[in-house]
């Protein structure tokens, strides 16, 4: 068992024996990097999380690595949507929702390293004006279903907040 002075540098170990197998899996299956590049972005996000997960002890001090991890796998599911639906025009509004992976992996900070103030209703704030303007420009740019999708997330919007504006009087 590492001592707890070289945890850090073993979980990066970890997580670059990980990439590694991982790019070795794909060199010895011959599978096509074409269509899974986007696990990419899934493995480094899930790197971010690692640490945080790993040393409990650590975990205030660390929980801020959620917010980038977050990014990352965010960008991972707009890439691996682009990738299967070959539907790379919905990059036109997909970006839209990057201060909303902002806002989830602010919350999920606030909430494992038990932060004081309102980072968590900053964190929820970023995730609902980035969903309604990515509802917006997706109701303009995007294809039918998200053209049905858009109107449908601000009608979400408009009830979460009409319920939050409810609850608190």
């Amino acid at each position: 068992m590492p001592s707890s002075d070289n945890r850090p540098s073993s979980v990066v170990a970890v997580i670059l024996i990980g990439l590694g197998l991982l790019f070795l899996a794909f060199n010895f299956l011959d599978i096509d990097l074409g269509k899974t590049w986007p696990l990419i972005f899934f493995v480094i996000g899930a790197g971010f999380y690692a640490p945080v997960v790993l040393m409990p002890q650590a975990r205030a001090g660390l929980a801020a690595l959620f917010i980038p991890g977050t990014i990352l796998i965010g960008l991972g599911v707009i890439f691996m949507y682009n990738v299967i639906t070959d539907d790379w025009g919905s990059w036109a509004y997909a970006w839209s929702l990057i201060p909303a992976f902002v806002g989830i992996g602010l919350i999920l900070a606030s909430r494992l390293g038990r932060w004081q103030g309102d980072s968590v209703r900053a964190g929820l704030w970023l995730a609902i004006g980035s969903g309604a303007v990515f509802s917006i420009l997706a109701m303009f740019f995007g294809s039918r279903t998200f053209g049905t999708l858009g109107p449908l997330l601000l009608i979400g919007l408009g009830v979460l907040l009409l319920f939050r504006s409810s609850r608190s009087r």
